[in-house]
Formats: structure tokens, sequence, C-alpha cells
């Protein structure tokens, strides 16, 4: 996912994975409770299983559509499963470049990778298995590099 803060969305297509396992988790709630055996003999440990399982499947499926990178004012910003995000201000970055930085199914994934310092970051979740595409992703941050030192 590739989004520009306070703008909206240039691609907004979350790795549809991890979105799918906890809908299929939340569906194992909802069907636990649909033949209405649990509630009609008010088995407790079967409501709060059943009610566990939405609400972590339902938190999941939140958690997992907010996972990408956020390019915005402040920097980049990479949004992991867990709560922390990795925020790297415009700043910190010396250059942007186009890497070939893994090999999926014998087709080479390319990627923006911000240099920083003796450190590179490569967002992997923007990446491309098309060089051409990558290529256009590094010069829109060249862009919003530029435009946020003028700012």
């Amino acid at each position: 996912m590739f989004r520009h803060a306070g703008h909206r969305p240039q691609a907004t297509h979350p790795d549809s994975s991890p979105v799918a396992i906890f809908a299929v988790w939340t569906l194992l709630g909802v069907t636990y409770f649909t033949p209405g055996d649990v509630l009609a003999e008010r088995d407790w440990f079967g409501v709060v299983l059943g009610c566990l399982l939405v609400t972590s499947g339902m938190a999941g499926i939140w958690r997992a559509l907010r996972l990408g990178v956020v390019i915005g004012g402040e920097g980049v910003r990479v949004r992991g499963f867990d709560s922390r995000d990795q925020v790297t201000p415009w700043s910190a970055i010396q250059s942007v470049d186009c890497v070939q930085i893994d090999v999926r199914g014998d087709l080479p994934l390319y990627a923006p990778v911000l240099r920083l310092g003796d450190d590179a970051m490569p967002p992997s979740r923007i990446g491309s298995y098309s060089r051409q595409d990558a290529e256009r992703k590094v010069e829109q941050l060249h862009s919003l590099k530029a435009s946020a030192a003028r700012s």
C-alpha cells in the first residue's frame, strides 16, 4: 500500500492473506453462535469463546487493513502489524534508489530503497515486479522529499 498522508491514497491494496485469515477466524466465532445451542443452554464458556473469536478476528482485520506505507509531510511511515509504526523523517533520508530487493517465484522484486547514511531501508510493501513501476515510485518519493525540504 502506498499512500500520501493528507491526500487521496494512490493505491490501497492491502495484503489479502492476513485479512482472509482473520475473516475466517471471525466467521468461526459467528458460526459458533449460529445453531443457538450455546446461548440457549447458557454455556458461558462457549459464549465467552465465541465472543473472543469474533472480537479478536475483527481486531485482526482492522490491523491487517492498516498495514502499509504512508508517505507524508513528516516522512515515510511503515505500518507493521503490531502497534509500532516506523517513521523515517525526510531529513534522515539521504537518497532514494530503485533496487532489486528480492526474487519471488523466479521474478525479481524491485522497490525504492531509502538510504539513511550507512543504513538502507527497503519498504518492500511498495515493491513491484515491474522495474518501471518501482522507478515511478522512486520519482514520486524524490518529488515529495524535495517539496518537504522547501517547506
